[in-house]
């Protein structure tokens, strides 16, 4: 068979499977060294992997390269294939497997390497989707070494959580930022949180800033560095953001920052030395933020949300428009302002109520009224009868099936005609149920007969069976519900 741009044939010899195929030319005739026919498709699989990279067997190189030296070849051939941004992440994902896998080989790897890496990780406590990203970057690696086949087989990602982020009530956004100003060891975590309230602004956004970037007299701010290219633009500072940011340029001044190159939240390069020509790590205030949020009640709120609670807040505001809430938050698409927009229950039910009607809530007490004398109808003695029509009713019958065709509608009597005419519907109240014993069949279906012939009822139930003896036969008559019918 051809698979891709090399054939290959499976065979047995012996008790053995062997394979034969051809990569870019060249033969190869291996045994796979198992009796399985099962198993022999997945070593074929390997073997042909091991091949294609550089036409031959997986040179005895490669094969002893541990993860740490691949994934630096890997680092120096994305620098010039992706942004900084991406390598910057993918830095970080490969720190936790050079942690797990860092002095294994990459040619001793199988299956089970990455089912209990994936276990270790899950048991520390790490999100599906953080662990989805650093076996990306290691799929990535072995996919570069043609070795992913023979590990990622059966690999599945594991499920994300849905989770979007969360918005704040006025007294949650209050107590978060009174005890975070309560503390000076929080002072920058809030600070930063202040800005992010009120401006939209993100934590990259903030840490990337710059002294020339801000315009304390015009009250602007110029964010350069963002996700992406649509996140740079020139956000407004409200009273409660430019204060915050008067204070974060006080503090750089102390830091030494006083070139307009100099970023306004200067790197901590250790005890009180900080460098102004460097930003901070994203791990700047984490454990400030994470104390400060368990001491609030508010554990697990991340600085990201603070962007979806001022999105929040600005969709709930009937003065702003859509496309002034896409500007500020540096948005390309009204699908980007529903992730991050968390409009509040009690916003949706104004919302809903400036639909009322007040031509219709008017009719509500009369429709009220209505519906209890309807009730009302429903007496003790009326519970348990029905009304039945004349029009298309059929019971079902245990005779032929040209005797279940009979229908209530062939009773022609004049009363009912006459009525029928004036508009009435109901001509009839189905008894309780009556059981009536026949011994002969012939007495039966003469039963049966009359019952059609007057429209008076018909059977419902028949619990006998075609030859047996005798026949039990349930009745539910129905008498007229008007006079003189």
């Amino acid at each position: 068979m051809t698979l891709g741009h090399f054939a290959m044939v499976l065979y047995k010899r012996g008790s053995t499977y062997w394979s034969d195929f051809s990569v870019e030319g060249r033969r190869h005739r291996l045994s796979l060294k198992t009796p399985d026919r099962r198993e022999a498709p997945r070593l074929e699989k390997i073997k042909i992997a091991e091949a294609q990279n550089h036409g031959g067997l997986l040179p005895g190189k490669a094969a002893k390269l541990t993860i740490i030296e691949a994934a630096e070849l890997y680092l120096k051939r994305r620098v010039s294939e992706v942004s900084a941004s991406t390598v910057r992440l993918e830095t970080d994902a490969l720190k936790q497997v050079k942690r797990h896998l860092g002095k294994t080989y990459i040619g001793s790897l199988t299956p089970d390497s990455l089912a209990i890496y994936i276990r270790k990780r899950k048991g520390e406590g790490i999100a599906g989707r953080t662990i989805n990203i650093e076996t990306g970057v290691l799929r990535r690696i072995l996919k570069q070494f043609k070795l992913w086949n023979r590990v990622g087989e059966d690999y599945r990602p594991l499920p994300e959580s849905k989770n979007i982020g969360r918005a704040l009530t006025p007294e949650q956004e209050l107590k978060l930022f009174t005890a975070a100003a309560s503390r000076p060891e929080w002072q920058v975590a809030f600070l930063v949180s202040l800005i992010s309230a009120n401006t939209s602004a993100a934590g990259c956004e903030l840490r990337n800033l710059k002294l020339a970037d801000v315009d304390l007299e015009a009250s602007t701010m110029l964010v350069k560095v963002g996700k992406n290219r649509f996140r740079v633009r020139t956000l407004p500072l409200n009273q409660t953001a430019a204060w915050a940011m008067q204070q974060l340029f006080h503090r750089a001044h102390e830091l030494g920052a006083r070139e307009p190159d100099h970023y306004m939240i200067p790197l901590r390069v250790s005890g009180k030395q900080y460098d102004p020509t460097r930003p901070p790590s994203r791990w700047a205030w984490r454990t400030a933020w994470r104390k400060l949020t368990q001491t609030c009640g508010l554990g697990g709120l991340r600085p990201h949300d603070l962007r979806h609670h001022v999105i929040t807040r600005l969709a709930e505001s009937p003065e702003v428009s859509e496309q002034t809430i896409m500007a500020l938050a540096g948005h390309v698409s009204r699908e980007m302002l529903e992730h991050y927009s968390h409009v509040r229950q009690e916003a949706k039910r104004k919302a809903v109520a400036a639909l009322d009607n007040v031509t219709i809530t008017a009719q509500l007490p009369k429709w009220q009224a209505q519906a209890e004398r309807s009730k009302r109808r429903e007496t003790p003695e009326n519970k348990g009868k029905k009304l039945v029509g004349t029009a298309r009713f059929e019971l079902a019958t245990p005779r032929t099936p040209s005797e279940c065709s009979t229908r209530l509608s062939h009773v022609p009597t004049r009363l009912i005609r006459r009525r029928r005419a004036e508009g009435e519907t109901s001509f009839y109240t189905i008894t309780p149920a009556k059981t009536q014993v026949f011994s002969e069949p012939t007495t039966f279906g003469r039963k049966h007969r009359q019952l059609r012939r007057k429209g008076i009822g018909v059977p419902t139930l028949n619990t006998a069976r075609r030859g047996l003896k005798p026949r039990t036969i349930r009745y539910q008559y129905m008498q007229p519900a008007l006079a003189g019918c």
